[in-house]
């Protein structure tokens, strides 16, 4: 069975997470994605701890269904063999600062016209325009000024820094979905486009519900923060923690009952001492169980309460579990969590294991017309390895 994107050639200059992350779904979905990594380390993820087998954990879980290239960027030749397999791409994919490439010869305009049909997609910090196009920048840095920092405070008003890379994963997504976009549009137009995606607008479109409220003239919405009893999570005897997500009067209900705190039904958005007051009576209750009896006791309670988990029990046995997919590295597998993009007809796929530096670059190379002798010399100029 092929793949929805198959016969689609994807050339990924990308490197960390954002960019591979973008790249490895368009490769689960069946694209041919060759990754061109500067030599002679690649990829800084391929050093990140812990290893499996002989792959980094995080380089593998970004990077399988690709060949790597590896090819020196600084050099004529280099940038020369990129050009030549940019002539016969569908998806140019970089995270350069604006201007970067152009100074190289391998802008958007150099490129489309030497390949009409090309989609080239610029993944940032910021954007193409504005103040901070050229500014560097991290998950951190763009959470904070996308507003997203400053509204995920804990009890003291510190802002939380969440475990995961939300920032990055949002602009990968928001790129995937625009490169998908542009390959549509080309079925009708026959020609390809510029594509601006940017970690700060992944956060922006996470912000668009808060974000509109505020800018509509209301002060910040806080039903979802923990300001009331109804949504929020609350210790239990172990330490342990459970999620109540009871907005709806009915599941608000349900839990008043299931707890015995009949008294509390209709004031789940109780304010001031009230509120503090309802609060204090479900901290209490929560607290005199440990958390797993009260998943036992809550299980066919209709009230929106689930335990909150730890990454070995979220995907060890809790319904996340059902996500992961066994990747192929080396001569093992490991689980890691599978593409997100479920497709009836045309499922995604793990294809191949995340490529060893350079490992494709003779076969690539090939592929684009270079003879053996061409490549040679290349090697041993230090523009390919």
């Amino acid at each position: 069975m092929t793949g929805a994107l198959e016969g689609v050639r994807v050339l990924d200059l990308t490197r960390y997470i954002p960019g591979p992350y973008c790249a490895m779904i368009l490769g689960d979905l069946g694209a041919d994605v060759v990754k061109v990594e500067e030599p002679p380390f690649g990829d800084p993820t391929r050093a990140l701890p812990p290893p499996v087998g002989e792959d980094s954990a995080a380089h593998a879980a970004l990077n399988r269904n690709k060949r790597s290239l590896a090819v020196d960027l600084r050099r004529p030749a280099g940038v020369e063999v990129v050009r030549r397999l940019t002539a016969r791409a569908d998806v140019f994919l970089e995270a350069f600062r604006p201007g970067t490439l152009a100074r190289r010869g391998l802008g958007f305009e150099a490129l489309r016209a030497e390949n009409p049909r090309l989609v080239h997609c610029s993944l940032t910090g910021y954007g193409q325009e504005g103040s901070h196009a050229p500014r560097a920048g991290h998950d951190v840095d763009y959470l904070a000024l996308g507003g997203f920092l400053g509204t995920n405070c804990d009890r003291e008003g510190r802002p939380v820094l969440p475990m995961t890379q939300v920032a990055d994963m949002a602009g990968a997504l928001v790129a995937t979905i625009g490169i998908l976009a542009a390959l549509q549009a080309r079925e009708r137009t026959g020609h390809g486009q510029f594509v601006d995606a940017s970690m700060l607008g992944g956060v922006a479109a996470l912000m668009t519900v808060p974000a509109t409220r505020r800018l509509a003239g209301r002060e910040p919405a806080d039903e979802l923060t923990g300001a009331h009893a109804c949504y929020r999570v609350y210790r239990c005897r172990d330490g342990r923690h459970l999620a109540v997500g009871a907005l709806e009067p009915k599941f608000w209900e349900a839990l008043c009952r299931a707890l015995g705190l009949v008294d509390r039904i209709g004031r789940q958005w109780d304010r001031g001492a009230q509120g503090r007051e309802t609060i204090t009576a479900f901290e209490r209750a929560f607290a005199e169980r440990d958390r797993d009896e009260w998943v036992k006791a809550l299980g066919d309670v209709e009230a929106c309460v689930e335990p909150v988990l730890d990454l070995d029990e979220a995907f060890g046995a809790g319904p996340a579990a059902a996500l992961l997919a066994e990747q192929p590295s080396g001569a093992r597998r490991f689980p890691t969590p599978a593409c997100p993009i479920r497709l009836n007809e045309t499922p995604a796929t793990m294809r191949r294991p995340a490529p060893g530096l350079g490992e494709h670059t003779q076969e690539v190379l090939a592929e684009a017309g270079y003879s053996s002798d061409q490549i040679a010399g290349m090697r041993e100029s230090g523009a390919v390895a």
